[in-house]
């Protein structure tokens, strides 16, 4: 088993929020980094896997772009969440399961041809 803490302290025109920071920790099997280019291929209907294809089930997941991707999650097959360019996305305790010949977190960088988007983050689960 590894352990990830999480410390997430929010501010408010430098103001702390109140009930904040929040202080959490989850145990999974096992973690599995990224950090990849994807490129733009002028196409909005083909995803492709996040890499990390090692686990079962996604339990936490952190994502950051620093191009516009579509993400979607658990077999989506609807228009997904749209990352902004310098995106982040945080998801801590969840579950994460496709099933079976299913990716769990996929992508979709729908720019033009060349444009490579750099995606990096951390995925933890079974």
């Amino acid at each position: 088993m590894s352990s990830i803490r999480i410390a997430l302290s929010v501010q408010v025109n430098g103001v702390e929020v109140e009930g904040l920071p929040v202080i959490r920790r989850i145990e999974v099997d096992e973690f599995q980094a990224f950090n990849f280019e994807k490129a733009g291929d002028n196409d909005a209907i083909t995803f492709t896997a996040l890499p990390a294809d090692q686990l079962a089930e996604i339990q936490m997941l952190l994502l950051q772009s620093d191009k516009g991707v579509t993400l979607r999650l658990d077999g989506q097959t609807d228009a997904g969440i749209f990352i902004n360019p310098g995106g982040l996305v945080f998801l801590l305790n969840v579950d994460i399961d496709a099933g079976a010949g299913a990716p769990n977190a996929k992508l979709n960088h729908n720019a033009a041809v060349g444009i490579l988007a750099a995606i990096r983050g951390l995925a933890g689960g079974t």
